[in-house]
């Protein structure tokens, strides 16, 4: 009895679980069959109910377009190059807008039809932009119509901003030109009337008896207790060291003081000592300054001081220059340029020699150690010479190449700031000693050399 209960229970179970399959078969079948329906009805119905596709879909179909947008072989090579650069447009464009990944496959794919795409594009927007012919070639419409949005942005944005400001520079030196040129003459005519107005006024304070007072009153005044000529040997070690500065503002405390700064033997000896003639002696220098004085200058050596070019030396010369060097690429997209500063020192002494030094070093770490003595690649020893015409002459020789001489001509001359204060470059040469060989080294990147005064600087004469 027990065997066929056992039996019976196998048969009921297998029962259920047939129609249980029968139940599910049937119900998955009904699914389908729905779906089937809703595609259906979404076919007919507008866009706006039609459900989104997914992300992952998407992409598959850009992918597609992309690739079906890329032919594998072309007619000619002008269709290859517009296609390159429809799809490069494509890819500026979706930069622009923040989608860089999409942006980076449109950049490949431009590449993989012509390598040289980027440089062709920044060339033709470049040209465009600018007004410049580009040839005699035929673009895709996509590609024109960048090229044309390109040149309106160029034109209504970037270029009236940066030549806005250079127009301006430019009318305002137009117009100091002009009313330089327009009141030069009456500037000069009222220049000498006050001259003679200043002279004739100093020439009144000697024929006055001056005492030195002090501003205070009953304060002692020690200096009043020395005579005359004491104090004008104290000016003379001033002059002595070069120190002229101090000399001027000696003469602006008083009448006394001025009369004893503007006394003839200070000047004379300046004179002689800052414009002698190197290649001769001091008797016959002397001479040859006293001529110029009385001819030129109506015997007035302060005059013939402000007046007559000379070469500063309480300072150095600076000459700052740049230029520009590509650096290494990391991809086709990027390409640095350095910026390289460089800096020529020039510094003159009385005995008509000089020092000249070309480094990277800035000046506030080499001007006070600019010496004779300094060493460091790039120093050079010289001397120099300037003639009638301001134009100064200089012959140096490399200790690291004995074997060449360097030739430097300049021009000086006098800016807004103050006087003598300027190299302009006129040649730069170099000959070799051993076969007499002249080379003209080029000054693209050279900059004209300006005058930087150095307190601690002493002039020996």
């Amino acid at each position: 009895m027990k065997n066929l209960d056992s039996s019976s229970n196998v048969e009921i179970s297998n029962n259920d679980l047939d129609e249980f399959r029968k139940q599910w078969k049937a119900e998955i079948s009904q699914q389908k069959n729905k779906k089937e329906q809703i595609i259906q009805e979404s076919s007919v119905t507008s866009p706006s109910k039609i459900p989104s596709q997914p992300l992952e879909h998407l992409k598959e179909t850009e992918e597609e377009e992309i690739n079906d947008f890329i032919p594998e072989t072309y007619e000619n090579e002008e269709i290859k190059r517009n296609k390159a650069l429809e799809i490069y447009v494509m890819a500026v464009t979706k930069e622009q807008e923040g989608n860089l990944s999409e942006a980076l496959k449109y950049y490949r794919q431009a590449l993989k039809i012509d390598s040289h795409v980027d440089n062709l594009y920044r060339k033709y927007v470049q040209n465009t932009a600018t007004d410049q012919k580009i040839g005699s070639l035929e673009f895709s419409k996509i590609f024109s119509e960048h090229l044309e949005e390109h040149r309106e942005d160029y034109v209504n944005g970037s270029k009236n901003n940066s030549n806005s400001i250079t127009h301006q520079d430019d009318i305002k030196k137009r117009d100091r030109r002009e009313s330089r040129s327009k009141y030069q003459n009456s500037d000069s005519k009222k220049h000498d009337e006050e001259e003679d107005q200043l002279t004739t006024l100093i020439e009144s304070f000697r024929d006055m008896q001056l005492t030195l007072e002090p501003l205070i009153p009953y304060n002692p005044v020690h200096i009043a207790k020395l005579p005359n000529e004491s104090i004008i040997s104290i000016l003379e070690q001033m002059v002595m060291v070069g120190d002229i500065t101090s000399l001027e503002r000696f003469g602006l405390v008083c009448k006394k003081f001025l009369l004893l700064s503007r006394e003839p033997s200070l000047w004379k000896y300046l004179c002689e000592k800052v414009y002698r003639y190197i290649n001769l002696e001091c008797n016959e220098s002397n001479k040859l300054l006293a001529k110029d004085v009385e001819l030129l200058y109506a015997n007035d050596w302060r005059r013939m001081y402000i007046e007559r070019p000379r070469i500063r030396l309480d300072g150095v010369y600076i000459s700052t220059c740049h230029y520009l060097r590509p650096g290494a690429a990391e991809n086709a997209w990027h390409q640095p340029i350095h910026l390289i500063t460089y800096y020529r020192y020039l510094r003159f002494y009385s005995d008509g020699t000089c020092i000249l030094l070309l480094t990277t070093t800035e000046p506030i770490n080499i001007v006070k150690y600019f010496t004779p003595e300094y060493k460091s690649k790039g120093f050079m020893k010289g001397t120099w010479k300037l003639n009638d015409d301001q134009i100064l002459t200089i012959s140096a020789i490399d200790r690291e190449s004995p074997k060449f001489t360097f030739c430097l001509s300049f021009d000086l001359k006098s800016t807004s700031i103050g006087k003598n204060n300027k190299l302009a470059w006129i040649v730069y040469t170099s000959i070799n000693n051993q076969t007499d060989e002249y080379t003209e080294i080029g000054l693209r990147n050279e900059k004209n050399y300006l005058f930087s005064k150095v307190k601690s600087y002493s002039i020996i004469w």
